[in-house]
């Protein structure tokens, strides 16, 4: 009786394995090949691509440009005394050498004056707060513990020592921040041809 049972349950579950479960019918069946087939319009916005939808977004206020320092006046008046650049730049290329037996490397020095250009005394309470020189796309900033001297009362002079080894014979933007009554200045000079000194 027992085998009997037994031999029913297997012959049931051999049916139910052979036998195709009715698939319901799906939205997502494949549709047969050449068919046409229609998207919703939410869903076909959805698989676009972003170069294929154009997205409007809210137009942001443009930030100001920032000065450009090159556009700076090659001549300004202070109290009244027209100011200018008179500046020149070397490589130090002299046959020393150093304490460790070396030969020192051909640096750049710079002599940047601040000028009044009539012979005029130069305003009082006039300071230079840095000097930037520009080659190519490359920059030498120099604004902490620069070397200041006046030249009577016509000029002020800024000595720089160990810039950068640029290329003798080219040229050279030369850019000052000066300071007085409070205000910012910015006095530039451009193309200043650099030399080699032997």
């Amino acid at each position: 009786m027992k085998l009997r049972k037994v031999m029913l349950i297997a012959a049931a579950l051999a049916l139910v394995a052979c036998s195709e479960p009715e698939q319901p019918a799906s939205t997502d069946a494949e549709p047969a090949a050449g068919a046409e087939v229609q998207v919703p319009a939410a869903e076909e916005a959805a698989t676009q691509t972003p170069a294929e939808s154009e997205v409007l977004e809210p137009e942001q206020p443009a930030l100001p440009a920032t000065a450009d320092i090159w556009q700076s006046p090659t001549e300004l008046m202070i109290s009244d005394v027209l100011l200018n650049l008179r500046s020149e730049l070397w490589l130090n290329s002299m046959p020393v050498i150093g304490d460790d037996g070396t030969k020192p490397t051909d640096k750049l020095h710079a002599s940047v004056k601040l000028q009044s250009t009539d012979m005029q005394a130069l305003p009082k309470g006039i300071e230079i707060t840095q000097v930037l020189l520009e080659h190519e796309d490359k920059q030498w900033l120099v604004n902490e513990n620069l070397e200041v001297r006046a030249e009577g009362e016509l000029s002020l002079e800024v000595v720089l020592r160990g810039g950068p080894e640029w290329v003798p014979g080219s040229k050279v933007n030369i850019a000052v921040n000066i300071m007085h009554g409070g205000q910012e200045h910015t006095l530039i000079q451009q193309d200043v041809v650099l030399s080699q000194v032997f």
